[in-house]
């Protein structure tokens, strides 16, 4: 009897969930840094675990871009031949302030390929700070052809993150909740969230109660769905749609129309 019950609800949020049309923020390519317990995975591997946990296509980065270098990372990705395996993947760039010799504004090889969606910066990795005289050309190219910018909180300072996002308010900005949990930063999360407009927050490491209060102090909009696999399990952010009190509307915002938008529909 119980079995049966766990099985009966086990199915209706499976199919909760195939409603949803998933699409990711949070994919990783490469072996993770600082999770030794977490799998090296390739395109294939990816596309494997998408399809085992309701996940319809999404943002590809790569580790090497953070561990190595971003033109390596960026090398990485290319090679990896998304668009070729998969047209439901964008790749996520690792962007960095160039110098004046260099071919910019992404520190890649000719033209900017077409399957790039997004840009990430890794500002205390790479050592430099996220303001606008330093790494506004990269903002201003990024807005010219609607690429979202991706930063992990503990990247950046918050006030230098405020700064930035209201020196460029027609970039899109998505604070990301990796690689630990937003707990003692909320504050000036939601802070952030209501004065600026153009910032949004991804939900893989958020918790149910920080979750919460974003969707109801700041809205469905500002909320972008994360897994962060291999390295986080992406049923948990899934739960957190699901569970919470929201519309059908709002879950599918969360879900993935919400990054559609911001990337203008594409790899979808």
């Amino acid at each position: 009897m119980i079995e049966s019950q766990i099985n009966e609800i086990a199915e209706r949020r499976r199919q909760a969930v195939s409603r949803l049309r998933v699409f990711d923020a949070s994919l990783w390519l490469g072996r993770p840094q600082g999770f030794p317990l977490a799998e090296e995975m390739d395109v294939a591997a990816l596309n494997a675990a998408m399809a085992d946990n309701f996940i319809g296509g999404g943002l590809v980065s790569h580790w090497r871009g953070k561990i190595a270098s971003p033109q390596e990372g960026n090398a990485a990705l290319l090679e990896a031949g998304l668009g070729e395996a998969n047209d439901s993947l964008g790749a996520i760039m690792t962007g960095l302030p160039l110098f004046p010799r260099e071919g910019g504004p992404l520190p890649v090889v000719g033209d900017l390929p077409t399957c790039v969606r997004a840009v990430r910066v890794f500002p205390k990795t790479h050592g430099f700070p996220l303001t606008d005289w330093v790494i506004g050309s990269l903002g201003k190219w990024m807005i010219e052809r609607r690429l979202p910018l991706f930063v992990w909180h503990t990247e950046v300072d918050w006030q230098e993150l405020y700064s930035f996002a209201k020196a460029l308010p027609k970039l899109a900005i998505v604070v990301e909740s990796q690689p630990r949990k937003i707990i003692y930063h909320l504050r000036p999360l939601l802070a952030l969230l209501r004065d600026c407009p153009n910032t949004h927050v991804e939900i893989s490491n958020l918790t149910g109660p920080a979750f919460e209060l974003v969707l109801q102090h700041i809205g469905a909009e500002r909320l972008i769905f994360g897994s962060f696999l291999p390295v986080s399990d992406p049923l948990v952010p899934l739960g957190l749609i699901l569970d919470a009190e929201m519309s059908e509307a709002d879950r599918t915002l969360i879900a993935g129309g919400n990054l559609r938008r911001l990337i203008g529909g594409g790899a979808a």
